[in-house]
């Protein structure tokens, strides 16, 4: 069961270089016009001096300040990433560590660009049983480092940033309808391996580095499949209240162009800004969350419907009514 809760405090953290098409143009065999038609994308954002950790970090600060929760009443931090510079402690342990929080439940989702989704409902679902005041969502990757910039099927399309929201209790419940699901990589459509190591007892399966891989007219299919059929799920969960607004993971543009047309939504009713970012994984929907709000897109009283999928292959949704003041 979900708390009643709502997202007290917004924010994202973004690397300061930003790549173009055009720069693209000199590592591999591509074009402007030929990454713009088929994905929307016109620049990215690439870490140079930061960090997956450091920008979760900073998103989840700016989040907290801005939520006026106080540290202490932070119950619970649940990070999402696949880009992470350790496997342990956890990007929510580095997290709590930088923000000075001395007690409270921290550990990582890994359900790739879904990440998000089952992070939020993760924590709405803990802040009930753990009887939390509030807690920190936050998902931060590092995209660049993980990608082949000599494959051109795939670097265009990755970017680098986190986002964050802060849940508080309220009197009401405004994260409703949680849906999450996965269905079997049977034909390793995105695949992200880790390097092998070798030990005295058993030889390197490869010592060569490893990249993010993606089969990309599988990875469409999936989905414009499965993006609709959560957006339908979740309209029939509020039919009494629909939600007129919608946040999906930002991957492809044309991916969400193509549901719209068989949703019969207008294109107002999606927020995008993948132009502007490419794929950042599981930072996309709080990053968009941030943006649609100081963008005065998302105001207050709005019902948006947030959907996303990726690597699992996973998917999932969640309907927020926004109660955050409008961006002055």
């Amino acid at each position: 069961m979900l708390a009643n809760v709502t997202i007290a405090g917004v924010a994202s953290s973004i690397p300061e270089k930003v790549v173009t098409n055009t720069e693209l143009e000199s590592l591999v065999e591509t074009s402007d016009e030929w990454i713009t038609k088929r994905t929307g994308i016109r620049t990215r954002h690439v870490a140079v001096g930061e960090t997956a950790v450091g920008m979760a970090a900073d998103s989840a600060a700016k989040a907290l300040a801005m939520s006026g929760v106080l540290r202490e009443s932070v119950g619970l931090i649940v990070a999402c990433t696949i880009t992470g510079e350790d496997l342990t402690p956890s990007m929510a342990s580095s997290v709590q560590k930088a923000l000075g929080i001395q007690n409270c439940a921290a550990f990582d989702v890994s359900a790739g660009c879904t990440g998000f989704i089952y992070a939020l409902v993760a924590a709405a679902s803990l802040m009930e049983t753990l009887g939390a005041e509030a807690a920190i969502v936050v998902a931060s990757e590092a995209m660049s480092r993980f990608t082949d910039w000599n494959d051109r099927s795939t670097c265009v399309l990755f970017g680098d940033g986190a986002g964050a929201v802060v849940l508080r209790r309220s009197e009401t419940a405004r994260v409703l309808y949680p849906i999450l699901s996965a269905t079997p990589d049977t034909n390793d459509v995105i695949v992200l391996r880790k390097d092998s190591r070798s030990t005295p007892f058993s030889p390197a399966r490869n010592t060569a580095t490893e990249y993010i891989r993606m089969k990309g007219a599988d990875v469409f299919t999936y989905a414009v499949g499965v993006l609709e059929d959560t957006l339908k799920r979740l309209s029939a969960f509020c039919a009494d209240k629909p939600f007129t607004k919608v946040i999906p993971h930002q991957a492809n543009e044309k991916i969400i162009d193509y549901v719209m047309r068989t949703m019969n939504m207008g294109r107002d009713a999606f927020f995008l800004n993948i132009a502007s970012y490419a794929n950042t994984s599981s930072a996309t929907i709080p990053i968009a969350l941030c943006d649609a709000w100081e963008a005065g897109w998302l105001r207050q009283g709005d019902r948006v419907a947030l959907a996303g999928f990726g690597s699992g292959l996973t998917s999932g949704g969640v309907v927020i009514d926004w109660d955050l003041p409008d961006k002055p």
